[in-house]
């Protein structure tokens, strides 16, 4: 790079140059590299004088005014320093936005608490009553293994009692006022979500806890417990179980089975014995998106999210998943997805499942099954334009929709009373195919003036809970699934409990593979 020109100008007018005399022709005599003072140089005339230079400024506390002696000021005292406060950096955490549908909580504790009672088939220990109680209950009993526990405050609080029972293939779940999963029944294919083959003894070294005991009785999940994962809701399919937190958290255990046998849990994996999380939901800042509401089917999932959003997962031979699975790659159903309600926009707020198939119903009040197509008869519009849809439930072959107002309706297959409705009902006269109900049909109830507050469905069995404590079941029950005796087959609803007299009013049920679960409470 050229060196830069300067650009200050002279501040003295040069004078007539002189002859220029070759610096070749002059040689300059040698310095000698001697320690003597070098004399100082003569100016020469004949040179044109340098240009002077400008008086350059002094800095202030500069060394002349610094060679000024000055008496010295009396110090002033320092003020005394204020210790620097260091400020805390506080992480700020946005808040979470209102959620589309909330969290799950858990339900009023009543006292006295409900009592677990059983009917149908135990031979798998799915009653929870012990090894010696393994047969058939033609009548509602209650679990005196469970009431135990209740008198000792295993639940809670002394009292403190069962909050939700859910009944699955061959197997049972509760939910404990601690929200705690207990469980109890067949774990051939993990569904009761612990363990149960090669326990050790604890008292007795060397030795093996009773595999009998360990399914014919109710036990907790540990694995959530060490988690402090406080249940809300449960679902039981054929084996395959589900839970949701108070956080919204979903634990997943338990295995798939297809039409040809065992699918599995997931790609890879047969079984599950011990709960997992299986589905990690999109998540930012003031906007994580939690699990509200799950339901199983024989053999696959439902959930839904606050946000509206709608997942399945499972065995999808049926076109009970709202997707297409293809035959090949079967195992590709049990990776959950999201489902689309006709369009993007569309958000869900309950949910349902069928032994084969699923139900959502979304903000506008319009219900679809899967594949999706919309229930006739049941919009709001409808409806009469207030009342909705709260809850559905299915069998293998028929459907219960429970609306907002008390009111239940039934469709599907009805050759063994799985609709609830006489043959000589004006609405079934003149249906195309006798014993088939194609439109969802008011279900009649003795009493009109008690309002149906909870419903289940069983294989081609049903149970419904008024608001008022009574319990009715009908259908076909050919293990007692009934609860009423020796009858097999019931037409229309028979009231199990009554809501006038009697000792027990009902709060909850559910309906299994072989067998019904009832929670009663005491009346004062």
């Amino acid at each position: 790079m050229p060196p830069r020109r300067s650009t200050r100008a002279a501040s003295v007018k040069p004078q007539p140059a002189k002859p220029e005399v070759k610096k070749s022709a002059v040689k300059a005599p040698a310095r000698a590299r001697t320690a003597t003072k070098r004399p100082a140089p003569v100016e020469d005339e004949s040179r044109t004088p340098s240009p002077t230079p400008p008086t350059k400024r002094r800095r202030a506390g500069s060394r002349a005014a610094a060679s000024r002696v000055e008496p010295p000021e009396p110090k002033a005292k320092p003020a005394p320093k204020k210790p620097i406060e260091k400020k805390k950096v506080e992480k700020i955490e946005k808040e979470q936005k209102p959620y589309f549908n909330p969290l799950p909580t858990p339900p009023e504790h009543l006292r006295p608490a409900p009592q677990l009672f059983a009917w149908g088939a135990g031979n798998f220990g799915q009653f929870g009553m012990g090894e010696n109680s393994l047969g058939e209950l033609e009548k509602p009993q209650r679990n005196k293994l469970v009431e135990q526990k209740m008198q000792e405050g295993v639940y809670g609080e002394e009292g403190a009692g069962l909050e939700a029972v859910a009944a699955g293939g061959m197997y049972s779940l509760f939910v404990d006022e601690k929200g705690t999963i207990w469980s109890c029944g067949t774990n051939d294919d993990a569904a009761l979500g612990r363990i149960t083959s090669n326990v050790p003894n604890p008292d007795k070294e060397g030795e093996f806890l009773d595999i009998d005991t360990l399914t014919s009785q109710p036990f907790p999940l540990q694995s959530l417990v060490d988690q402090n994962f406080r249940a809300v809701r449960i679902a039981a399919g054929d084996s395959i179980s589900a839970a949701i937190s108070s956080q919204g958290d979903l634990q997943v255990w338990g295995s798939f089975r297809g039409v040809e046998g065992l699918l599995g849990f997931s790609s890879g994996q047969k079984h599950q014995f011990l709960p997992v999380p299986i589905l990690d939901l999109p998540s930012k800042p003031g906007d994580a998106e939690k699990f509200t509401a799950v339901a199983a089917g024989n053999n696959h999932l439902v959930v839904l999210t606050t946000h509206g959003h709608v997942y399945t997962w499972g065995a999808g031979e049926q076109g009970q998943l709202g997707r297409k699975v293809l035959e090949r790659r079967k195992i590709h159903g049990t990776t959950p997805e999201k489902i689309v309600l006709g369009g993007r926009s569309h958000k869900a707020v309950v949910i349902g499942a069928g032994n084969y198939t699923s139900f959502a119903v979304d903000e506008k009040g319009d219900r679809s099954p899967t594949p999706e197509k919309k229930v006739i008869g049941l919009s709001k519009k409808e409806l009469g334009g207030d009342e909705t849809v709260v809850q559905i439930t299915g069998g293998e072959h028929h459907t219960l929709f429970l609306t907002s107002t008390g009111k239940v309706y039934a469709c599907g297959r009805s050759n063994g009373g799985q609709v609830g409705i006489d043959e000589d009902d004006p609405a079934v006269k003149d249906r195309e195919f006798p014993d088939m109900l194609e439109k969802p049909t008011l279900v009649t109830f003795p009493d009109k003036d008690d309002p149906i507050v909870h419903i289940s469905v069983g294989i081609h069995n049903n149970l419904a809970v008024t608001q008022g404590g009574a319990l009715y079941t009908w259908g076909t029950g050919p293990q007692s699934e009934l609860g009423a005796g020796d009858e097999t087959e019931l037409r229309t609803p028979k009231m199990i409990v009554r809501k006038d007299g009697g000792s027990w009013a009902a709060t909850a049920g559910s309906c299994g593979g072989q067998h019904t679960l009832a929670l009663l409470r005491k009346k004062t």
